[in-house]
């Protein structure tokens, strides 16, 4: 019997990925802590990099937020008035990293799915790095441990999550992942945050996952606010 295919990935790609992913998670923290309405953020690529904050219409002071949290997520972030670009516009960039990069060497993937069934999965760790497990024909485990983003093959030209897929995204974006695609030989279909989880979205979400049709499902998911499905 052939081996299977596991590989760990450290490239340029993964690692922006998770970097964006941590200053996500990092600027929701400091704008549920300070209570701002949106939080500014710019980044100097050739200074380390440093992370440039600010608080718009904030109740409490965002310096300290910045302080508490900035080491949680391995991140050289300080306040500036300097910053200007809603965070929100980050959860974009991190699909458009992958879109560029990752989508790329998956498509090859989904190929082999179609041609033999067996499906395959990348996770990429808030490290900074990933890794890349194959699967079984029509099914592949994702590890339970935290994911800021997957994707995984489907042996289809149909881009429509399972009922295990929405198990694990669901799963994933309650750890505060920021998306997951589905890769065929056709459409790719990407899901992912675009703003914090409320607790009626977990519940939602959770209600999402007994749906018997996934087209139903799905549709259900892309109608949360907190969430965006998008193909490509």
């Amino acid at each position: 019997m052939k081996p299977k295919q596991n590989i760990l990935i450290e490239d340029e790609s993964v690692e922006r990925i998770a970097f964006i992913s941590r200053i996500i998670n990092f600027a929701e923290d400091v704008l549920e802590d300070a209570e701002c309405e949106d939080v500014l953020i710019d980044i100097e690529w050739s200074a380390g990099p440093k992370i440039l904050v600010k608080g718009w219409r904030c109740d409490y002071d965002v310096g300290e937020s910045v302080e508490v949290f900035m080491d949680k997520y391995d991140l050289d972030a300080i306040y500036s008035e300097h910053a200007r670009t809603s965070y929100t516009s980050l959860y974009d960039e991190v699909v458009k990293t992958y879109m560029e990069t990752l989508h790329y060497r998956m498509k090859n993937y989904a190929a082999k799915s179609y041609a033999t069934r067996r499906e395959y999965y990348l996770g990429i760790l808030f490290n900074g790095r990933a890794f890349l497990l194959e699967g079984e024909e029509d099914h592949v485990i994702s590890p339970g441990i935290p994911q800021c983003f997957s994707a995984h093959t489907h042996p289809s030209n149909i881009p429509v999550p399972s009922r295990q897929d929405l198990r694990v995204i669901t799963r994933l974006l309650i750890d505060r992942g920021i998306g997951h695609v589905i890769e065929t030989v056709g459409p790719s279909l990407a899901i992912y945050r675009v703003r914090p989880l409320t607790l009626e979205d977990w519940e939602e979400m959770k209600e999402i996952q007994g749906v018997e049709n996934p087209l139903e499902a799905l549709q259900a998911l892309s109608k949360l606010e907190s969430l965006r499905t998008r193909y490509f």
